[in-house]
């Protein structure tokens, strides 16, 4: 299915906007880049990949993530890469997602963090509207509208803690999120993660 951008909530508009303005100065600022010596590793240092569990118990939404991070060399910017499936209890459908989230994280053992990104949540399923009136009540609201794919926005706090040890990372964060669906669609989640390699 299809989504029109008039669909986009104003929240998910400006965060698009954002990233897209700091892409183009990157790109912009970094021009030799674009030349045939350009280096990945001379600009980019992998952080490795990451397992989440996701979950926001109040309003039964759950799920897991994958990610791969990668830090810009020699500051606190990291970039995380991510592909998720969750059950999200308000509209009662599965989703999977992919998505970026940048952050300002520094090199430190036991690392602080705050950041935001977007994705695309692809709906697997939804509930069945009732027949006779063409409605999908879920805990007392109409969700009529529930269930149909969307675009993201969403804004997160936590902190990270390196191994030197096959468990590499732990990782707590909370996150909101902003739904680009019509109503109160707009959630949070708590987020554990660890280092791939446990």
């Amino acid at each position: 299915m299809i989504i029109s951008m008039n669909n986009v909530n104003r929240q998910c508009k400006v965060l698009l906007l954002l990233l897209a303005i700091s892409l183009l100065g990157a790109m912009g600022g970094s021009a030799d880049i674009w030349n045939d010596d350009y280096n990945r590793e001379d600009y980019e240092e992998p952080a490795g990949a990451s397992f989440a569990f996701l979950l926001n118990p109040s309003e039964d939404i759950w799920g897991i993530a994958i990610g791969s991070g990668t830090w810009l060399v020699n500051t606190p910017v990291f970039g995380d890469y991510f592909i998720r499936l969750f059950y999200n209890g308000l509209e009662e459908t599965t989703y999977s997602g992919i998505g970026m989230t940048l952050r300002l994280m520094p090199h430190w053992r036991v690392a602080p963090f705050a950041g935001a990104g977007g994705s695309y949540n692809y709906a697997l399923n939804r509930a069945e509207a009732d027949s006779e009136n063409g409605s999908l009540v879920v805990h007392g609201e109409d969700y009529s509208g529930a269930g149909t794919s969307y675009w993201g926005g969403h804004a997160e706090a936590g902190m990270r803690i390196w191994f030197n040890s096959r468990l590499q990372l732990l990782e707590v964060m909370g996150r909101y999120t902003w739904s680009s669906n019509d109503g109160d669609r707009d959630y949070w989640l708590i987020g554990i993660s660890t280092g791939v390699g446990i």
